[in-house]
């Protein structure tokens, strides 16, 4: 499998990726177009909905997720930067340290790709696997809420966790991958209803 698609399958969603394999017919996750949840009440809330849409490779509950006006962003490993410049043909983005965060570390510049991009990538991904099934749930290990320029903000630190993706190949051949999520970073912010979302993920896991 090659690098670059190795990233766009399985970075924008907690990296590090080992290749195995085992004949598995697993069962296609249900769309959730309607569902109204009220999990995005609290930041663990955030955390459950984001695996949820994982579990049930919906687009929708991942989508949900993110700010109307298209302000996300998620920052790529370190570990993956050269793996980022190829698959996004050179034409990077960055910005400097946002300094309203604790938990992500010194480095000058943080390389990114937007909301419409972390989109296309999940629907694809969604799209192309069997499904994604979680060994151990990621833990939220501290959050820290704050006001900032008249917002609400909210700082997670999530670490740990691992999950397996599953994706049949010709001649009846499932394909596994385990993820081992390493450490994430995200900054929410509040909607107009004034539930969590998720403005920036920084993911700081390292390659295999």
């Amino acid at each position: 499998m090659s690098k670059v698609f190795r990233l766009q399958l399985v970075m924008a969603i907690f990296c590090t990726v080992v290749q195995c394999r085992n004949p598995f017919m697993p069962p296609v996750g249900d769309p959730i177009e309607e569902r109204i949840t009220g999990q995005r009440a609290t930041p663990q809330g955030i955390i459950d909905q984001l695996i949820e849409s994982y579990e049930t490779l919906s687009i929708a509950l991942f989508r949900d997720l993110m700010p109307d006006d298209e302000s996300f962003r998620f920052f790529i490993a370190p570990d993956y930067f050269d793996d980022y410049v190829i698959s996004m043909h050179g034409e990077t983005l960055f910005e400097s340290r946002d300094e309203r965060l604790q938990f992500i570390g010194q480095s000058e510049y943080y390389y990114y790709w937007t909301q419409a991009s972390e989109i296309e990538r999940h629907t694809r991904l969604f799209s192309q696997i069997d499904r994604i099934e979680f060994v151990s749930r990621p833990g939220l290990e501290s959050v820290r809420e704050f006001e900032y320029g008249g917002d609400t903000l909210a700082e997670l630190l999530v670490t740990g966790g691992a999950f397996m993706i599953f994706r049949s190949l010709p001649g009846d051949t499932v394909e596994q991958y385990s993820v081992s999520i390493d450490r994430q970073v995200f900054l929410l912010g509040k909607d107009a209803e004034k539930l969590w979302i998720i403005r920036k993920w920084y993911d700081f896991s390292h390659g295999s």
